[in-house]
């Protein structure tokens, strides 16, 4: 049995998810795990987009049924009108975290090699864009679940070798000859490149991320992967560039996995020199950038929530009315009641005297994102009647007992 150098060291007191699509380099991974003793399941995607999709499905269900080990299958097919390589990438991601918290995994593994991770880096740069790390990582998360990619070192010429030597089955994607991706054309031109050239090249790359490390390392300050304050001297010391790794950086560590052109953050920065008042910025189907009182800050939509009580006594797993509350009368003749965002009311009447919901807001200095989910009680008559004080430390404020952070994705 040929070894296989180089890959990154695993433990074998966890469980791993192998990501299979029955290419050699999943292949060659999979027969690896095996020949190790290391505890693992495998998951794989058909998308019923090439004609051997199902063939390929059928060649990792036998090698699982062959080794006995636990096989989980997506199913799916491309919508029209989409980007191919995008819909593909995040369908797969979601379903290995799916599968992976489903079944108490924390780490997946993802078999990209040593080609895979250069010609990332050379499309990054002719892409001309700055990222917050140039070509694979050997270690990144999403969700709460580690994406391990353990097979960076190993080219891939090694590894169907290793599949060739030790019989193990494979196919290979004819995608991978289609010179409509951009990718595939690099991989051709790379075939010429002499290993002096791979050398210089993978040592400009471990360059450019050790600049980017200490760029991030200078800016901890500003508070950090969960938010940029641009109040700060240090921020406005920055430059473009610098302000376009941080701003891909605290994406990134917000899992929203997208990139930003340099022309999108020039305007950002415009928008924090020169607009009064708040900011707010759709960054993909699910994400928003904001600019609260000179801090950027990436937030998830808001969810959506109704609650309706029907007496003093009621219960609900986000709310509890609190019958020893000093203004607790103000609710008595209300019930049935109803707990929901109060964004859209003008006005509330407490304690005799009207209050602007907008204007409470802005003087509490609330987040704009807060203000999107903030919760109101409402009267049988639909009218609001109560908004709970906002603090940043949620504690139990007059009427209402509530976990607000459960309404935040």
């Amino acid at each position: 049995m040929k070894l296989l150098k180089k890959v990154t060291k695993l433990s074998k007191d966890k469980r791993y998810l192998l990501t299979c699509s029955f290419g050699p380099d999943s292949m060659a991974l999979f027969y690896y795990l095996l020949n190790n003793g290391y505890q693992f399941e495998v998951v794989h995607v058909n998308y019923h987009i090439l004609e051997q999709a199902d063939d390929d499905e059928k060649g990792v269900r036998d090698f699982c049924n062959k080794y006995n080990i636990k096989l989980h299958v997506l199913e799916t097919y491309m919508p029209e009108n989409v980007n191919e390589e995008i819909w593909a990438r995040e369908v797969r991601y979601d379903y290995f975290v799916k599968v992976a918290k489903e079944n108490n995994i924390k780490d997946i593994l993802v078999a990209h090699n040593l080609g895979d991770d250069i010609e990332t880096y050379l499309l990054q740069k002719d892409r001309g864009g700055v990222f917050f790390h140039y070509g694979l990582e050997k270690k990144s998360e999403r969700e709460g679940i580690n994406i391990i990619r353990p097979l960076l070192k190993i080219p891939k010429d090694e590894l169907e070798n290793y599949c060739k030597l030790n019989k193990i089955p494979y196919s290979i994607d004819p995608s991978n000859f289609d010179s409509k991706f951009k990718r595939n054309k690099i991989r051709k031109d790379l075939k010429e490149v002499s290993d002096e050239q791979i050398k210089l090249i993978l040592r400009e790359k471990k360059e450019k991320n050790l600049q980017n490390s200490s760029i991030i390392k200078k800016f901890n300050k500003l508070g950090l992967p969960k938010y940029i304050d641009t109040t700060k001297k240090l921020f406005k010391e920055m430059s473009l560039v610098e302000f376009q790794l941080i701003l891909i950086y605290l994406l990134k560590k917000h899992q929203v996995f997208t990139s930003l052109s340099e022309g999108r953050c020039k305007n950002l920065l415009e928008v924090i020199k020169f607009k009064s008042g708040n900011y707010k910025e759709k960054i993909d189907s699910n994400s928003f950038l904001y600019l609260d009182y000179g801090v950027i800050s990436i937030h998830k939509k808001g969810k959506e929530y109704e609650y309706t009580l029907d007496s003093p006594s009621s219960k609900n797993i986000n709310f509890l009315i609190n019958a020893g509350a000093k203004n607790f009368e103000l609710l008595k003749d209300e019930f049935p009641i109803t707990i929901k965002p109060c964004k859209d009311s003008k006005t509330y009447q407490f304690k005799g005297v009207t209050l602007k919901v907008n204007r409470e807001f802005i003087s509490w200095k609330m987040p704009q994102y807060v203000r999107e989910i903030w919760p109101g009680i409402f009267n049988k008559k639909g009218e609001l009647i109560y908004v709970p004080r906002y603090q940043k430390k949620v504690k139990k404020n007059g009427l209402l007992k509530f976990k607000i952070k459960q309404l935040l994705c």
